[in-house]
């Protein structure tokens, strides 16, 4: 085993975005028939199941001033205001009345991938009209990055998988297609640059090279042309500690006619 101290330019992070579909069916759209959700009235919330029978995503509906048989539209608002501002008590950016599309969590990696996300005026309607959110004009809140469209009757919070707009009751059903999301995981990498160059890592401290017996070198060729194989690159830190592993795909061979590049890539 060899050891070499690696210098700051050795490591490099680099971060890319995978966007995948984010629904059941295979693309981006949404299809399937609404359901209410078991023990809960239909007139504040909705499950919707995809074409496998698992859960797509909820619409549910919130009103800051229902009392009475309505109370929990009353409940569902200040739960979203919660989460969204921070304050059950504050209100909504969209007003006193709305209705909130959620994915369901495990539909959506790390976030909705915005420039992706389209939603129906009317999400009971048909996927005709549109609107579109995701530009470049972003701003940041409780609950993450806030998305609106130019009407702002819309408002998509990636981070959470929320989208909220403008109603004043909940549809009776979703249509296909009437949400259309991706999904989106921001995978940060960092390489290690191990470089072995011509003079490094020619010997082993393997217990094999040396003759116990007069304790020198048990191979002539060990001195005058010594060769190895690498396979494996640990990382360490300065006390010692092994942090990670790097396995070659196979032995590479290294002696003072060689030199090496070797990239680990640590992904998380």
């Amino acid at each position: 085993m060899s050891f070499k101290r690696l210098e700051p330019e050795d490591f490099l992070i680099s971060t890319d975005a995978i966007v995948a579909p984010a629904f059941s069916n295979g693309s981006i759209s949404s299809t399937g028939t609404a359901k209410a959700n078991t023990g809960a009235s239909a007139n504040y919330y909705t499950a919707v199941n995809g074409t496998d029978s698992r859960l797509e995503l909820a619409v549910a509906y919130g009103d800051k001033a229902a009392t009475g048989t309505d109370i929990n539209q009353q409940v569902v608002y200040r739960q979203f205001a919660n989460v969204i501002t921070g304050d059950s008590g504050g209100t909504l950016p969209i007003g006193d009345k709305f209705v909130a599309v959620v994915l369901e969590r495990s539909r959506f990696k790390q976030s909705i991938f915005p420039a992706s996300f389209q939603i129906a005026y009317s999400i009971g309607g048909s996927p005709t009209g549109t609107v579109q959110t995701g530009s470049d004009d972003v701003s940041y809140g409780n609950a993450g990055r806030v998305y609106s469209n130019s009407a702002g009757d819309i408002y998509l919070y990636p981070d959470i998988g929320t989208a909220i707009m403008s109603g004043s009751s909940l549809p009776a059903s979703i249509a296909s297609n009437a949400v259309i999301a991706e999904s989106e995981e921001i995978i940060t990498s960092n390489f290690v640059f191990v470089r072995a160059r011509n003079a490094e890592f020619n010997y082993s401290q393997n217990p094999t090279f040396i003759d116990s017996g007069s304790g020198g070198v048990r191979y002539t060729d060990f001195i005058t042309a010594p060769q190895t194989f690498i396979t494996t690159v640990g990382l360490y830190n300065d006390n010692g500690d092994l942090l990670a592993v790097a396995k070659l795909s196979k032995p590479l061979k290294k002696d003072f006619t060689k030199e090496a590049l070797i990239r680990v890539k640590l992904d998380f």
